[in-house]
């Protein structure tokens, strides 16, 4: 159960770029969706998509207005955080949705929108995703390349 939460944590930060946030959307998602009789250490596929699911209609319908920036020190993860945070809360959703969970559009019934609205969201998130981590990926060169000529 520890794991299960880990992950729909992982979701709901990826999401809102915030730790508290995140965490109270996890345990709201997966009190909504498991009965506490049912909470046992396996979870089926169906449980796992469909409290990702619950995580991903809270933070669409929730007031992000007060989510603190991501603070960043340009490792990887957190320059895909940072990315992400950038996005509108629809294109981030999607993003995590598709792209780091790995789920279809079409798995997402619970979330009421055009499914062809959703692709071209996904393909809009996609390609600000690429230009922001390509102008940091930049960004991080032109700044490794004067610490090196610095030495």
């Amino acid at each position: 159960m520890n794991g299960f939460f880990i992950k729909m944590y992982n979701i709901a930060f990826r999401l809102t770029g915030d730790e508290v946030k995140a965490e109270e959307m996890a345990f709201i998602a997966i009190n909504c969706i498991l009965p506490k009789e049912d909470m046992n250490d396996i979870i089926s596929d169906s449980i796992l998509r469909r409290t990702a699911e619950e995580i991903c209609r809270m933070f669409l319908s929730d007031n992000i207005s007060d989510v603190k920036k991501f603070e960043r020190n340009n490792s990887k993860e957190e320059l895909l955080q940072a990315a992400l945070m950038s996005l509108e809360p629809s294109g981030r959703m999607i993003i995590v949705w598709r792209d780091i969970l790995g789920f279809k559009i079409d798995d997402m019934t619970g979330i009421n929108c055009n499914k062809q609205k959703m692709y071209y969201e996904l393909n809009s998130a996609r390609r600000q995703m690429k230009e922001i981590l390509c102008d940091n990926a930049l960004l991080s060169g032109s700044i490794n390349e004067e610490v090196k000529g610095e030495k």
